[in-house]
């Protein structure tokens, strides 16, 4: 017997047999990948929803020389802003502006999303933020 033949009747079975996922396991990835997908898609828009009223706040807060009459009109100043954005889950009565001292302001955002994912499946998503402005006197 020659070598190379003596050297191929050494393989086990087992090992010449495997041939990768099988059909099981393919479907098995493919659900993974449908259930994660749907939880993206359904849970992101939360959240650029709260990065966008999270900018929302900050550029009220670099622009307080605009704002004229105390806790009023930063609610109105962010009114306008939600408007501009085209935010419509959320009004400037949602943000809590309280007086801190003298001209100082602490505007506060606190909220809870939740949203339908499948079945009986709800994810919800709790966001806060809060900023302190000085306004103009």
């Amino acid at each position: 017997m020659p070598k190379s033949m003596m050297s191929q009747s050494r393989i086990p079975s087992s090992q010449s047999r495997q041939r990768g996922m099988g059909m099981l396991g393919v479907i098995v990835l493919i659900a993974l990948a449908a259930f994660f997908a749907t939880i993206i898609l359904k849970v992101g828009p939360l959240y650029l929803d709260f990065w966008t009223l999270r900018t929302i706040m900050e550029e009220v807060k670099a622009n307080p020389q605009q704002i004229e009459g105390g806790a009023r009109g930063i609610t109105s100043a962010i009114d306008r802003r939600l408007n501009i954005n085209s935010v419509y889950g959320r009004k400037g009565s949602d943000f809590i502006v309280k007086k801190v001292d003298g001209n100082t302001y602490r505007v506060t955002l606190d909220y809870e999303d939740r949203v339908h994912l499948f079945f009986n499946v709800d994810a919800v998503a709790s966001f806060s933020h809060q900023v302190e402005m000085t306004l103009q006197p």
